[in-house]
């Protein structure tokens, strides 16, 4: 005779997806996603002290109206969202289901990894998030060789995507990195 024996543990659906991408593509592509879901958008800023807001619209200058200075991540929510937080890690545990977005840096010699990231338990809101990662692999290409730039070892990354823009900045000369400064990337 078979018994179900009830479990205690959550089945959470969790998603991500390193990628390189420009800063201004990656705001658009997100803020796209908040028009055309109806969900809000938000962007907290790390350094020097922690800040959260909803993130304005765009000004004259395509920039983000009143953005703070810079922009660590940016994070797509369902309603309500919850703005109290003091720090990144307790906006995350008052917004558990939201879709992440830490963006990476952008200088005039590097471009580095950007990371989407999502977990939810919400089946509905699950695939709103598969959804939006898979528009965004299908706007981006896809191949790499990661490099230490320590000890020149390479290995091929062939699931990992970038922009056109992160390409043709590649292009003209500024460097591609992973989250640290060992790791460079060089794309197809």
């Amino acid at each position: 005779m078979m018994r179900f024996v009830p479990c205690n543990w959550r089945d959470e659906m969790k998603l991500s997806l390193q990628f390189h991408g420009s800063r201004r593509e990656i705001d658009a592509m997100v803020r796209g996603w908040a028009v055309g879901s109806g969900m809000t958008l938000v962007e907290e800023c790390f350094f020097p002290v922690y800040q959260v807001r909803l993130a304005g619209g765009e000004g004259e200058d395509g920039e983000p109206e009143g953005a703070v200075a810079v922009v660590d991540r940016i994070s797509l929510n369902p309603a309500p969202v919850d703005l109290s937080a003091a720090s990144a890690f307790e906006y995350v545990k008052l917004n558990p289901s939201s879709l992440f977005v830490a963006l990476g840096e952008q200088s005039e010699s590097i471009i580095r990894e950007s990371v989407l990231s999502a977990m939810t338990d919400d089946v509905i809101l699950a695939a709103v998030w598969k959804k939006f990662r898979e528009r965004a692999k299908k706007v981006m290409a896809k191949g790499a060789w990661a490099e230490n730039v320590m000890s020149g070892a390479r290995s091929r990354v062939a699931g990992h995507y970038y922009t056109a823009e992160a390409k043709r900045l590649a292009d003209s000369g500024v460097k591609p990195m992973g989250g640290t400064d060992w790791i460079r990337y060089h794309f197809d």
